[in-house]
């Protein structure tokens, strides 16, 4: 992405306008992919600010990107885990492990409905079974449009790992779905029109 590229080499030279832009774009689904690590919105948007701050300190030693989004993505899961961290030695926090959770945008308007269809409470049923891996990775592919390189990265994966975890999410879906309707994944096609692979 020739125009993330050209941003972020202005970000890192310090252009106010390009911090401006990078700020404004990415605050809003950073925040959103924060949230879903722990519910706290202050404790989100303080993460966030951090990020800021640390990338405006390091300036021209910023690595490269022509990814900005998963650049940041990247950079809030390390610092809400290490602040993270630092509540729980100081004994601030109940001694809970962080936990991706993810309400995906088809569940969310399922959920809503007062008079759910069958088929819609069985997709229900079969988002809820996924481990929390496995929404972290669905989230990441389909609704994030990240790469398996950044994906990787990102969870700590090996590319073959990642491939793997979202093929078993995806066959968990469809064995629980087709074994109580004939219905096929409208959830993929929701997150994406992409290939899988």
């Amino acid at each position: 992405m020739a125009k993330d590229l050209e941003i972020w080499e202005n970000f890192k030279s310090g252009d106010k306008s390009a911090l401006s832009y990078v700020y404004f774009q990415y605050f809003h689904s950073m925040f959103q992919y924060g949230i879903k690590f722990k519910n706290d919105p202050e404790f989100i948007k303080d993460c966030i600010q951090d990020v800021f701050f640390k990338l405006i300190q390091a300036g021209e030693n910023l690595s490269p990107t022509d990814n900005i989004k998963f650049y940041l993505f990247r950079a809030l899961k390390n610092v809400i885990y290490k602040e993270f961290e630092k509540l729980k030695k100081n004994e601030l926090v109940e001694f809970l492990p962080l936990k991706f959770d993810v309400a995906f945008t088809i569940e969310e308007e399922i959920s809503a409905k007062e008079n759910a269809s069958n088929k819609e409470l069985v997709l229900l049923k079969a988002l809820d079974s996924l481990s929390e891996r496995q929404r972290e990775i669905i989230y990441l592919r389909f609704e994030c449009a990240m790469e398996y390189d950044q994906i990787c990265d990102i969870m700590e994966l090996k590319n073959d790992s990642a491939r793997k975890l979202l093929f078993r999410a995806i066959k968990s879906l469809r064995e629980i779905i087709s074994d109580q309707i004939k219905l096929p994944i409208l959830l993929l096609i929701r997150f994406s029109q992409k290939n899988m692979f």
